[in-house]
């Protein structure tokens, strides 16, 4: 089987089932947190093994008020939220198919398979607003448990 490349415009972070509004970027990482093993029998090399795994996801994106807004009340009411990190299923290479750009991020429909999922909560939120530009802000979302792969 071939490895099929995937440009980053086609992945998108959808939470509660819709696309966070005007993404310029997305990036999701996963750690495997080392515990040291090293013992007298390692000599003086170190050793270390897996413990417990994370993951975080961030997002840029251009301001909406709306979008902000939700974010806001998620992160200061601690409530975790559920995200999918895919391919969003109706994307072609000119940007969304058979829908209006109008439409907006409402308009992406997220995977429902080949994407990983998770809750997480929001752990920065950071709004940027420079003279003579576009708003933007920045959204980090930490793991709240495991982050599965959608079958």
């Amino acid at each position: 089987m071939a490895n099929t490349i995937i440009k980053g415009d086609e992945l998108m972070v959808f939470m509660g089932g819709s696309a966070l509004a005007y993404a310029t970027s997305h990036t999701l990482t996963v750690n495997g947190n080392t515990i040291d093993i090293a013992t007298k029998d390692h000599g003086y090399w170190g050793a270390s093994e897996v413990g417990n795994i994370t993951w975080e996801v961030t997002t840029e994106n251009l301001f909406t008020k709306e979008n902000y807004s939700q974010l806001f009340d998620s992160m200061v009411s601690k409530t975790p939220v559920t995200l999918i990190f895919g391919q969003a299923t109706n994307y072609d290479e000119n940007g969304l198919s058979g829908v209006s750009q109008e439409d907006g991020p409402n308009a992406w429909t997220a995977p429902t398979t080949d994407g990983y999922t998770g809750k997480a909560v929001i752990t920065s939120l950071q709004a940027n607003a420079n003279t003579g530009e576009n708003a933007t802000y920045s959204v980090t979302f930490t793991g709240f448990g495991a982050l599965t792969k959608q079958q």
